[in-house]
């Protein structure tokens, strides 16, 4: 991928053009230019096949599942039990190297953080309109996140997705912009991660205030929750043994909030409080999701109605 190396104006008025044609924010297509440039440079690393793309991002990308925008790009690092801290640690670092190289890393009080097995670094890009403060990315990679099973997904661009409608092959090749695969976390895995992630944020001190801060994940679980393949996987007997082994490992990786290990599935509000909760979330979701998504987004009663049946599941 070399359309960013192009004369500028000619990148700006392909962003446009996409925009205009896909009927997409022009912030979004060129966000998701670089998003698709990071995962292109990653499906080209010597650990591409150690890694996995994973997070809501992935759905949309990996799957095209979700109508919304994530500045995040979620990777994790596969066999590393047989490697010592150091080695992990070098791995993450030069998988981020690899694949940020025509980016700029900003230090973000806050977001920012980088340890011997997780590192989670605010990256920017030359945005194309000198006013965009939203020209940033967050690429987050761990060695913590057990991230099977996965499958290879086909990942393209939305410019890609233009010129191909428009019959522009000729830029596709010159620019070098076709479609490419890496490994991708299985939609019914995310799924469980994030269910298991509200389960766990619910019983933080401030109940309604940490849920808010992941109000994302029941956008994503209402379109998880109307997939054939998962809705299919809810209902078997596979669904609750994984769901179960996933908290139990959340509860092994994570010390936040106070007590969680010996925290009991049915003690959460989101079980036991989950109308009255969602009272003081919806507006937060329709405010939060309206801003991210590129498509109008499920109304906030269907979104609440399918997390509810979920919930009757894991009980």
């Amino acid at each position: 991928m070399k359309l960013h190396t192009a004369d500028k104006k000619f990148f700006s008025d392909t962003i446009r053009a996409a925009s205009e044609h896909l009927n997409i924010n022009q912030v979004f297509v060129e966000k998701d230019y670089w998003i698709t440039l990071v995962l292109n440079r990653l499906s080209k690393t010597d650990y591409a096949s150690e890694t996995v793309f994973k997070g809501g991002t992935s759905l949309s990308k990996g799957f095209d599942l979700i109508n919304r925008f994530s500045e995040d790009v979620d990777i994790a690092i596969t066999n590393t039990e047989d490697k010592s801290g150091n080695q992990v640690k070098n791995i993450i670092r030069e998988v981020e190297k690899g694949i940020t190289t025509e980016l700029n890393e900003v230090d973000l009080e806050g977001v920012t953080s980088k340890g011997s097995r997780f590192r989670k670094s605010v990256f920017e890009y030359s945005s194309i309109d000198s006013e965009n403060k939203n020209n940033r990315l967050i690429v987050e990679i761990n060695s913590f996140a057990n991230p099977f099973p996965y499958q290879q997904c086909t990942i393209k661009s939305f410019i890609y997705d233009f010129l191909k409608a428009t019959n522009n092959e000729k830029y596709i090749e010159e620019y070098v912009l076709q479609p490419f695969t890496i490994n991708v976390l299985k939609k019914e895995q995310t799924l469980l991660e994030k269910l298991v992630s509200l389960i766990r944020f619910s019983f933080a001190e401030e109940t309604v205030l940490s849920i808010s801060s992941k109000i994302r994940h029941f956008y994503d679980l209402y379109y998880l929750l109307n997939d054939a393949e998962c809705n299919e996987f809810i209902k078997s007997k596979d669904f609750k043994k994984r769901f179960d082994e996933i908290l139990e490992h959340d509860k092994n990786l994570f010390d936040e909030p106070e007590n969680w290990k010996s925290k009991k599935l049915n003690e959460s509000p989101l079980i036991t409080d989950f109308t009255n909760i969602w009272q003081q979330l919806k507006e937060t979701y329709k405010r939060e999701l309206s801003a991210l998504a590129y498509n109008e987004i499920p109304d906030e009663e269907k979104v609440s109605g399918s997390f509810k049946e979920l919930i009757k599941l894991i009980q």
